[in-house]
């Protein structure tokens, strides 16, 4: 039996292989998905940390953050931001990270029993995928009172040994963890290896559950194949072409590198381009052009009327304007923190020029009316 001139064998054959070859076409975009990815750098250091929650210790200082969470699934940060710093000695990785909280007197702490459901409380989770094969991983994840709960690879039933503590303030939270690479079947990582990554943060403070990730796993914390990458380096590292080889080679897809000062992108090529974060806040300002038309219309306006309404409000805008404007413009150094934050800014103080713009615009019409 033949179909068009064809043995019906053969064209069978030809169907499976095209289905084969485009699910495996569509599984890579799906990897992919998101680039360029994340990455971070970890650092090798000598002591131990005592986890208290504090980050206090000098290592902390030395290590490289990284921050710029956004909504997953959503291309936008998050307003409560989150930074994190890893390092690690040669028996234990430590993760650091502090959660900027606008509403701590919402801040849900509700689970203290290990393994509980802590991610219906404000959480943070870290996923490491130590064979870097994109599929196995392991979760820790870790409420605002450190109560625990770890999975490798969604297996519940599996429990590691690790600390973790917690404390919090009027502006948001810290924690920390420590994680002996006894714990992990993997054991310690190489100078020069590159694990799969991600932090994730589960936000309840809000009036609504907000899902907060470093790479963006669109929606679903447990996709490995879209998680972050970290590159575990030595006591020290620079960021140069040669470095930007040996990371590429490993997680083989551009990334952008979160650095000390700014992000470097890498590529097959190399190191593809550097920014500082001042450079990055500078040139968001820049394109905010609406936003310095407005501020600029509405001191105006002051100026010539001193009694105009809505004074007061224009008074607080006016400080976060020049604030910002000022971290823009100087070139100071500016942390990945700072970046985001008055990223964030940016959009939050042109939303509330617009508005207070047409407020005193109607307020003055009417008052000459």
């Amino acid at each position: 039996m033949t179909w068009k001139g064809r043995p019906i064998m053969a064209r069978i054959l030809l169907i499976a292989l095209v289905l084969t070859v485009s699910c495996c076409w569509l599984a890579a975009e799906e990897m992919h998905s998101v680039l360029p990815a994340v990455g971070a750098v970890c650092i090798s250091i000598d002591s131990a940390i005592e986890v208290d929650g504090e980050l206090s210790e000098p290592a902390w200082d030395e290590a490289i953050a990284a921050s710029g969470f956004t909504i997953s699934a959503v291309d936008a940060l998050a307003k409560n931001q989150t930074a994190f710093r890893i390092v690690r000695n040669a028996d234990t990785l430590y993760l650091g990270v502090r959660c900027v909280e606008e509403n701590m007197a919402g801040l849900k702490t509700n689970v203290t029993m290990r393994d509980g459901s802590v991610w219906h409380d404000d959480v943070i989770e870290l996923f490491l995928d130590a064979n870097h094969d994109h599929e196995t991983y392991y979760q820790f994840a870790v409420n605002a009172i450190a109560t625990r709960f770890d999975s490798r690879s969604g297996a519940t039933t599996w429990d590691a040994q690790w600390d973790a503590a917690a404390t919090t303030d009027e502006d948001g939270w810290t924690l920390e963890i420590a994680i002996p690479f006894a714990s992990l079947d993997d054991g310690a990582p190489a100078t020069g290896d590159v694990w799969g990554l991600n932090v994730c943060r589960e936000r309840q403070a809000g009036r609504e559950k907000e899902l907060h990730n470093w790479a963006d796993v669109q929606g679903n914390f447990l996709r490995p194949w879209l998680f972050g990458h970290i590159y575990f380096a030595g006591d020290s590292f620079t960021m140069d072409d040669a470095a930007a080889r040996d990371m590429y080679a490993k997680i083989e897809v551009p990334t952008r590198i979160y650095l000390q000062d700014g992000i470097a992108l890498i590529g097959p090529d190399g190191l593809q381009s550097r920014e500082s974060y001042q450079q990055m806040l500078a040139r968001s300002f820049e394109q905010a052009k609406q936003l310095r038309e407005m501020h600029e219309e509405l001191a105006a306006t002051f100026r010539e009327e001193r009694d105009a309404p809505h004074a007061d409000e224009f008074a607080a805008l006016d400080e976060s304007y020049l604030n910002l404007r000022e971290m823009a413009t100087s070139e100071g150094a500016v942390s990945p923190f700072e970046w985001a934050a008055q990223t964030i800014a940016i959009s939050d103080l042109t939303h509330a020029m617009h508005e207070l713009r047409w407020q005193v615009r109607i307020a003055l019409l009417l008052r000459e009316a």
